[in-house]
């Protein structure tokens, strides 16, 4: 038998979608407030039981991330760092394998302000 919540999935994960887009929009903006804001959105989003984000977003995600960790703002950083937990916990095995490779990164060819914050 069907289910009667089966026809709204597709139309649940197409709005998480566009809602990441747009977040992962707000993370580029020049603003700090607007990134603080959209990274405690993805915060939120990634917190979420329901949120499996697709191939494509996942990567998009991880890159998004791994760039706020070197954000100038040091509130975006660690919000950034916050991410990472629920973030590696909703990924393929391929994605936390590129995280952990790019943090390792940071730590051995970063600035001090990068090996501190990757290194958390």
């Amino acid at each position: 038998q069907n289910s009667p919540s089966a026809p709204l999935l597709p139309s649940i994960r197409a709005m998480t979608s566009f809602t990441v887009n747009a977040i992962l929009e707000e993370t580029s903006k020049r603003d700090k407030d607007y990134r603080y804001m959209a990274t405690s959105d993805l915060l939120s989003e990634l917190q979420k039981e329901s949120f499996k984000p697709d191939t494509d977003g996942e990567k998009k995600i991880c890159k998004a991330i791994l760039k706020l960790l070197n954000d100038q703002s040091s509130d975006v950083q660690g919000l950034a760092v916050k991410c990472l937990p629920p973030l590696v916990r909703k990924v393929h095995d391929a994605q936390v394998d590129a995280i952990i490779t790019e943090l390792c990164k940071f730590v051995l060819e970063g600035k001090e302000e990068q090996r501190d914050i990757c290194a958390i």
